[in-house]
């Protein structure tokens, strides 16, 4: 059994929900906080395998655990859904880990993660605990490392990650955050791209759809150091036609293999490894370098105050006069 806190975030995806759910009752977790979204409106299949989905969390937590839910009546989606779901887990818990329902762990993830949360509890710079590795080139001395970035589907952290969080980023002054992120990141460049990322989150509303980048900012914002294992410890099965940012079954990220890591090898120091925040960044951007270039310059336009943003602002305007 383990006493880590646990939070399963669900949907309509009965199926990954049992195999996750199984992994997670061979720990038998003392406490489990499981989160499913609401049924789009209108949507009868949706609202099928919502219910399909609680019936399988009471069908399978037969163990001696103190299990709190919350059965979403509307959909939130995957931006303020999440959000809601890690809101209410850390206005609970100190700590915990915290795991999508299309995530597979290895048995050894949650026994890393409750040595990592006791070991960096009192350590406040280090914030984020994360299990995936997708770069099977990183070399690594010890069982972790340190880096700025986190990976999402499966991690671990502490109240402090969390607090200051805002799905909108409202409240932060864009060009600060720029330079605040050119002293801390390795590349003028990769700075420039959490600018441009800070604002499009703040002037699209369609950009609501997500709450990791927003995490990720937070990160940069409290100057945290993450962990990464240096072996693979979750699997994501959700690249599927079920997904909806991981249709594609053939992306690389998805059906990882993963490695027993236990016992872990501790750094002697908490260093940040720039090769592996290079190549995380890479990870970040979902595109290629020749898009990249023109989104960049796209973004400039569009988000930049001044001459250039008013000239995009009239062609667009125009180019919707003529449909």
């Amino acid at each position: 059994m383990t006493n880590v806190p646990i939070l399963l975030i669900t949907f309509n995806r009965p199926n990954h929900v049992r195999k996750v759910l199984s992994e997670i009752k061979t720990q038998q977790p003392s406490k489990l906080y499981v989160f499913r979204d609401g049924a789009r409106t209108g949507n009868a299949e949706d609202a099928r395998k919502c219910a399909e989905v609680r019936k399988t969390v009471e069908e399978l937590v037969d163990w001696p655990c103190d299990l709190q839910t919350h059965y979403s009546d509307v959909n939130l989606g995957c931006g303020a859904g999440p959000m809601n779901a890690i809101e209410w887990f850390f206005k609970n818990e100190e700590s915990g880990i915290v795991m999508e329902d299309d995530c597979l762990p290895h048995p050894d993830m949650f026994a890393y993660c409750a040595e990592l949360l006791e070991k960096y509890k009192d350590c406040g710079q280090v914030q984020f605990i994360n299990t995936t590795l997708y770069d099977n080139r990183w070399q690594c001395e010890k069982s972790y490392g340190f880096s700025r970035y986190m990976v999402t589907g499966a991690w671990a952290a502490w109240r402090r990650a969390w607090q200051g969080f805002d799905l909108d980023l409202h409240s932060l002054n864009a060009k600060d955050f720029r330079k605040h992120c050119r002293k801390l990141l390795a590349e003028r460049s990769e700075a420039d791209w959490w600018y441009f990322k800070v604002l499009e989150i703040q002037r699209d509303s369609s950009k609501k759809s997500y709450w990791d980048y927003q995490m990720q900012i937070l990160l940069f914002l409290h100057e945290a150091v993450t962990i990464h294992p240096k072996r693979n410890l979750v699997s994501n099965i959700g690249f599927d036609a079920e997904g909806t940012h991981t249709l594609d079954n053939a992306d690389g990220r998805g059906n990882l293999t993963t490695y027993p890591i236990m016992p872990l090898e501790h750094p002697a120091i908490i260093e940040v490894d720039k090769e592996k925040d290079a190549h995380c960044f890479a990870k970040t951007r979902d595109v290629g370098k020749s898009r990249d270039s023109l989104q960049f310059i796209y973004k400039y336009m569009l988000y930049s105050d001044g001459f250039f943003h008013e000239l995009l602002m009239f062609y667009k305007r125009v180019k919707g006069w003529k449909k």
